[in-house]
């Protein structure tokens, strides 16, 4: 069954760089996505921006 167009990508922290999150987004309608999450390896709330896409192994 086709999933859609949506599309998984990580959330990575703004200052530390490290992949926290991961969400589903459409890439047609969302060109940047951002969103302030608890950083474990800052421990702190930062920024999170939407960085490489998940890839699936088949």
């Amino acid at each position: 069954m086709p999933r859609g167009k949506n599309t998984n990508v990580y959330l990575v922290c703004k200052e530390c760089k490290m992949q926290n999150y991961t969400t589903r987004i459409n890439k047609k309608t969302t060109t940047k996505l951002e969103h302030k999450k608890f950083c474990v390896k800052c421990k702190k709330s930062t920024e999170h921006a939407s960085g490489s896409e998940i890839k699936h192994s088949s």
